[in-house]
């Protein structure tokens, strides 16, 4: 039957990635080739036999009939989850769960018209942000686009749908801690108890972010090998993340994955390293006593983002910080705005970061840069 998906019968052996995956790719006779990735063979192997039931009952006449919250449901599961880091796939997902679907996902693929899929744009634009909205019209156009490609769709609505153009689009106000908190804070990261021992198992780690402005899954990839006390300097080539569990004997909601592809080209970088960077480290080689990772837990395994979260979220109760947001990135925040308005060059903060390019930087501390501007100008106020 025209239109109808088969799936080839001879499947390819089993790869064992680099990550420590197994892959096998089969292919799809719409000239679409899907990866399956599991942590075992035996993993990959049901995943794959659950592909081929899924493809055999997936016909073309079915698809015409679908709402577009089924007919994306289907795509993130079938093509981006074998496309896109676990991280990245969760981004994705809740784009579609809370943004798309709402709006426009009891429509069938086929009546969804540009005006719907405008209409929701500029409302998530009012009630959201430009970014999310981007966001969601990047994944409905990917979705409809193959659609189309696939014969499954007349055409792509969103071709006649318009987003505001990036120089108007919002730019938000930072989250950055001032002198005072930063002092209570570090104070009580350091705090220890009578007996010397310390209060917080990764209190130092706090210390160690807001002087390194390190994103905060980068510290805890962090190898001791990676660390270069002589040269006063660190080497970040890898992430730690936390993403939705998604096995079938899943134990918990929750799984830690080492990333060792970077975010962009420029996350891999040196870092270097003030003397409270190094007193930061000192402390936490002997607080933490691991022989490879600079952050472990006390059984030597990875530390999830969400301990050091609560670390940081107790910290600043005990300081009486009440009015934040992202209160771990806020430290890197933090660091990029002391050094901005310290005078140093924005090329060299943008590289410390490891931010893809010097715009990036300039758009997110560009509030921060305005100010200096202003101060810069008012200083010839005494030189004529």
């Amino acid at each position: 039957m025209k239109g109808e998906i088969t799936v080839s019968r001879k499947l390819p052996e089993i790869k064992k990635r680099k990550d420590g995956y197994y892959e096998q790719k089969i292919t799809v006779s719409t000239n679409i080739r899907k990866s399956v990735y599991g942590a075992t063979p035996t993993e990959v192997r049901r995943k794959a036999r659950e592909l081929i039931a899924e493809a055999a009952r997936y016909d073309i006449s079915n698809v015409k009939k679908m709402t577009l919250e089924a007919y994306m449901t289907h795509w993130l599961e079938d093509v981006k989850k074998t496309e896109l880091k676990p991280s990245s796939y969760d981004r994705v997902e809740q784009s579609l769960k809370y943004q798309i679907f709402p709006a426009i996902g009891h429509i069938q693929i086929n009546a969804l018209t540009s005006n719907d899929v405008q209409k929701m744009i500029n409302t998530i634009i009012s009630e959201k942000s430009y970014s999310t909205a981007k966001k969601a019209y990047n994944n409905l156009n990917a979705c409809m686009e193959l659609g189309v490609q696939r014969g499954e769709i007349l055409k792509n609505p969103v071709k006649g749908v318009k987003l505001p153009s990036s120089k108007v689009k919002e730019r938000k106000e930072i989250t950055a801690y001032s002198p005072e908190e930063i002092a209570a804070i570090v104070e009580e990261a350091k705090r220890t108890y009578k007996n010397g021992a310390p209060v917080y198992r990764y209190g130092y780690l706090i210390v160690l972010i807001l002087n390194t402005g390190m994103r905060e899954g980068e510290p805890l990839y962090l190898k001791w090998k990676d660390v270069d006390l002589e040269k006063h300097r660190i080497y970040i080539h890898g992430n730690i993340v936390e993403v939705k569990n998604r096995e079938d004997d899943a134990k918990s909601k929750y799984k830690i994955i080492e990333q060792d592809t970077p975010k962009t080209d420029k996350s891999t970088r040196y870092i270097p390293l003030n003397d409270n960077a190094v007193d930061a480290l000192e402390h936490l080689r002997s607080i933490i006593r691991d022989k490879e990772r600079v952050i472990a837990t006390k059984n030597h395994t990875i530390t999830s983002p969400r301990k050091v979260y609560k670390t940081m979220e107790c910290i600043l109760k005990k300081c009486g910080i009440t009015d934040k947001e992202n209160l771990v990135h806020a430290l890197r925040h933090t660091f990029a705005t002391t050094l901005i308005r310290n005078g140093v060059d924005i090329k060299a903060v943008s590289e410390i970061l490891g931010h893809e390019d010097v715009s990036t930087t300039l758009n997110t501390y560009h509030h921060v840069v305005e100010q200096q501007k202003h101060s810069a100008v008012m200083t010839l106020n005494n030189l004529y």
